[in-house]
């Protein structure tokens, strides 16, 4: 079915732009997130802690800088922050391959870098979504966001194997060097939108800092349907963790999984929230918006109970990678057609600080629903731990508010 064109962005000059330098910047880190631990190993000979604690600084940069960045990204103009935070990525990563050239590099450097990109994610992810909503028009919101989000599941596929063959052809270090170049090449992009940026919102009078500071929480906290899906958003990303955690014990030591076949798993069933975003503003022309979210948050949950039903073997494999693909692609519905209704529901003034809340509960709640992880499995094995990640997933769509009447869904 072809999509109307007042709500497709086709030919949409400027979100090409966008959305070219958006997929290159997101392959670049998937390569990125791959080379860096190999560069810590390889090169610095890190400590097992130390490679941890590379991962732990992301999760700690977010927790404290969420809301300060969302703050101040709110009430400037979006471009330059976005343009500013990638040419940072890219300076900061080009850095390691000279500091190895010459011999220099060190672990702070890399905990640096580490820090360096998670703040400039931050930063970046905000801007481009209150800019977004600036740049297309609301009914093409549903349309781009579905493209920007299929982007990301294809990274996420491809990025592992990608980065594994540069690192193969390049080294850990030279690898890097792609994930720079693809950060130049996303602010060279930005750089060429030509459609005239809005102002930036005014603060309003005698306003706090801590107002400031908390607007998107209080916001989205008095909000009848964007509370129920933040916590719905938390509890399933909380549950994908839970699950993730375990699962490589579970394929490669339950069901006797080789390499490959695990790294099948990781990596094609992606494949399924790149079409599941692709199909989002199909369904939500069809269903409304409110009612394809909810279709989809109800549907992602009951296919992962196939992974921990599955047994050794081809038809265990298959089992598997079928159910995490079905997840995904119901996932990549329900991504976009959540982040464009809090788009649309989101007041200009508060865009940027709603969008890191969303960062901010994701960020700070995975690690415990790891841990919870682990202690399920620790008591009652790994099976059992991703029958209740899969329990939990089916809960988080009933966390959602019913879905009204396709007349009433908009």
């Amino acid at each position: 079915m072809t999509q109307p064109a007042r709500t497709s962005v086709r030919g949409h000059a400027d979100f090409r732009r966008l959305w070219s330098g958006s997929a290159v910047s997101q392959l670049g880190s998937a390569v990125g997130m791959v080379a860096l631990p190999v560069v810590a190993v390889t090169v610095l000979e890190a400590s097992a802690f130390e490679v941890a604690l590379l991962s732990a600084l992301t999760a700690v940069t977010t927790a404290l800088l969420a809301f300060p960045l969302g703050r101040h990204v709110e009430f400037r103009r979006k471009r330059p922050v976005m343009i500013a935070a990638d040419v940072a990525r890219c300076a900061c990563l080009a850095g390691v391959p000279i500091a190895a050239w010459l011999g220099v590099l060190t672990f702070a450097q890399l905990c640096v870098v580490a820090v360096v990109n998670a703040t400039c994610q931050i930063a970046f992810s905000a801007a481009a979504q209150a800019h977004l909503k600036a740049l297309v028009s609301p009914e093409r919101l549903i349309d781009a966001n579905s493209r920007l989000e299929s982007t990301r599941w294809l990274s996420i596929s491809v990025g592992p194997s990608a980065a594994g063959a540069l690192i193969g052809l390049l080294s850990a270090v030279g690898s890097l060097v792609v994930d720079a170049a693809s950060f130049l090449v996303s602010a060279l992009a930005i750089r060429r939108l030509r459609a005239p940026e809005p102002d930036p919102p005014a603060r309003a009078p005698r306003s706090s800092r801590r107002a400031e500071l908390f607007g998107g929480w209080a916001f989205a906290r008095g909000h009848s349907a964007l509370r129920p899906m933040l916590i719905s958003w938390v509890a399933f990303a909380g549950a994908s963790s839970m699950g993730a955690s375990v699962s490589a014990v579970f394929y490669l030591r339950d069901l006797h999984f080789e390499a490959w076949q695990y790294g099948l798993l990781m990596g094609v069933p992606s494949l399924g929230g790149f079409i599941g975003a692709r199909l989002a503003p199909r369904l939500a022309a069809r269903l409304g918006p409110l009612r394809a979210l909810w279709w989809a948050s109800m549907l992602r949950g009951p296919w992962y109970f196939l992974i921990p039903a599955a047994m050794p073997g081809p038809a265990g494999l298959l089992m598997c990678g079928f159910g995490f693909g079905m997840v995904l692609l119901f996932a990549g519905t329900a991504n976009s057609t959540m982040t464009s209704y809090r788009q649309l529901q989101t007041p200009d003034d508060l865009l940027a600080r709603v969008a890191t809340l969303w960062s901010f509960a994701t960020t700070v709640t995975q690690p415990l629903f790891i841990l919870l992880g682990g202690l399920v499995a620790t008591w009652a094995g790994t099976r059992a731990s991703l029958f209740a990640a899969a329990a939990l997933m089916c809960a988080a769509g009933l966390l959602l508010p019913r879905a009204p009447s396709r007349a009433g869904s908009t």
